[in-house]
């Protein structure tokens, strides 16, 4: 049983190349800033569509941050 609680999902900047996939996957989620790089904007999180995003990212870039990683 996964006891671990999703505070946030975070696009590292560094590494994000644009690609859109995220995007594509999940617009409500996701969206192209204007400096080219993706960003989490959902209202809520949404782990498992997160999840996908993360291993469809070309780059890795997308990060699931859970409470005991603090």
């Amino acid at each position: 049983m996964n006891d671990r609680k999703l505070i946030r999902v975070e696009v590292d900047p560094n590494l994000c190349v644009g690609s859109g996939m995220c995007v594509n996957f999940n617009p409500d989620l996701f969206q192209i800033q204007p400096d080219g790089h993706a960003a989490y904007v959902g209202r809520k999180l949404d782990e498992m569509a997160a999840l996908d995003a993360a291993e469809l990212c070309p780059v890795s870039a997308i990060n699931l941050i859970y409470e005991e990683q603090q």
